[in-house]
């Protein structure tokens, strides 16, 4: 039983010593549909976002965030990114989007989400996908910008 705790231990030392430079926590505060405000900047939403991102080599970073209703699995390049999730309702989405360092650590993001092919429930109806009375609305693409720091 000590020779597995020992192993595992080591096993853990070595794996976390190796990969403690290309694991990155990151932090963002994401503006979301920014297109869709007219111009009232009260209205418009924002959340805080936490993720982990793993660098592949050659400016190439993948990870996953969330912001505590939706999260994307993501890939990450010099010039954009490139991403697939769920929204708050469980339904997928897809994110393309361009991205801009300010600094050696802080990033600029801009995505185009792709929500058209999920649909959600009429509220005042109901919510069982097998119901007859249930009908079901498109939700619309938006427009969202973030601005992260990585660690």
């Amino acid at each position: 039983m000590k020779n597995k705790i020992l192993k595992t231990l080591i096993t853990l030392a070595i794996t976390s010593f190796a990969f403690s430079a290309t694991i990155q926590p990151t932090i963002s505060l994401r503006y979301n549909d920014v297109v869709d405000t007219n111009n009232d900047l009260a209205s418009l939403d924002t959340d805080l976002v936490a993720g982990i991102a793993m660098s592949l080599g050659d400016g190439v970073k993948a990870g996953f965030d969330s912001d505590g209703s939706d999260s994307r699995i993501y890939v990450s390049f010099d010039y954009g990114t490139m991403g697939m999730g769920m929204n708050n309702r469980g339904e997928p989405q897809f994110t393309v989007g361009a991205n801009y360092d300010i600094l050696s650590n802080i990033t600029v993001s801009l995505d185009y989400v792709i929500n058209n092919l999920g649909f959600v429930w009429d509220e005042g109806v109901a919510e069982d996908p097998d119901d007859d009375v249930a009908t079901d609305v498109t939700l619309g693409n938006q427009l969202r910008m973030s601005i992260g720091i990585s660690f």
